[in-house]
Parts: structure tokens; C-alpha cells; sequence
């Protein structure tokens, strides 16, 4: 027999706290992000808004709206995106190759899930050990394992090259 609440509705096919807590989260790509700690309800609406994502010690944590959250499983939450944050560290080529540096790290369009620009610290004798490099969202071809940038480092305009 289906159990129902006092609205009249099933609530044994509805998730819970318990459902969603402590599981960890997965990004589009498979790379874990951390542990879902915290469900954000609308005090006016009760609308499910997001989820809080606790990973550890060290990194700061992050907050996903429901948009961005493709399922909710038995072991973990899967997104629908690739949480751009992890490409903190990650190492950037130019068009040809050249190893450019490393990301140090980022600025977003807002609250979105979306790169405006990302800071390189150089790895080139180009530029001098205090220097790093801004690099806008429009010179970045791809981002996976590495960043690779569709322009070469010589071509880049050098009112992207910041002193610190």
C-alpha cells in the first residue's frame, strides 16, 4: 500500500535528506567533487534550490544549484556540468604547444559556472618570476586534462601580462 501525506501525495517515490547528505558528487565528466553537506530550500516557495559541496580540508567549498544536477542516485549525485573550479593547477599550452604555465586561478561570469578569465602563473623565461599572465574565456580552445589556448603566448596582448 502507498503511504501518502497530508497533501494526498506519495511519499514513498519522494528523496530525502537523508538521500542526498553525504553522498558524494560526481561532475559530467566522472571526477569527483566532494560530499553533498548542505540542501538549500526557498523559505517562501519550499523549492528545492541546491546542494552544498563539503571537499575536505584544504579546498574551499561550493554551492550547486538544481539546475546543474543531472541525477541523484543511490551511492552519488551526478551533474551535468564539469565544475570549472578543478582547473585550478592545471597545466596551459598555446596553439603550438608551448607550455605556458600554470593556472593559479579564476574569475567567473557572476555566479555562473562560467570562465571570464583565468590567471597563469608563467612557466616561460618570457615573463619574470613576479609576473602573471590574465587570460580571457575567448583564448581558451579547450579544457580537459590540460588548458590549451587557441592564440600563440607571443601573440597574446600584453595588457594581459600583470605585474604582482
Amino acid at each position: 500500500m502507498q503511504q501518502k501525506s497530508i497533501s494526498g501525495k506519495a511519499i514513498n517515490k519522494t528523496i530525502t535528506s537523508e538521500d542526498i547528505l553525504g553522498k558524494e558528487v560526481i561532475d559530467a565528466e566522472g571526477a569527483f567533487i566532494g560530499v553533498a553537506e548542505k540542501i538549500f530550500i526557498d523559505p517562501k516557495s519550499m523549492d528545492f534550490i541546491g546542494i552544498s559541496i563539503d571537499k575536505g580540508l584544504i579546498r574551499s567549498g561550493l554551492t550547486v544549484g538544481k539546475n546543474y544536477i543531472d541525477n541523484i542516485a543511490d551511492h552519488a549525485i551526478f551533474l551535468k556540468i564539469r565544475v570549472v573550479y578543478d582547473i585550478k593547477g592545471k597545466f596551459v599550452f598555446d596553439k603550438d604547444g608551448k607550455k605556458v604555465g600554470t593556472v593559479s586561478s579564476i574569475d567567473l561570469c557572476g555566479k555562473k559556472n562560467k570562465i571570464k578569465n583565468i590567471y597563469v602563473k608563467p612557466h616561460s623565461s618570457l615573463f619574470s618570476f613576479n609576473e602573471k599572465i590574465v587570460i580571457s574565456e575567448d583564448y581558451i580552445e579547450n579544457i580537459g586534462d590540460n588548458v590549451i589556448l587557441n592564440i600563440k603566448i607571443n601573440h597574446l596582448p600584453k595588457k594581459q601580462i600583470l605585474s604582482e
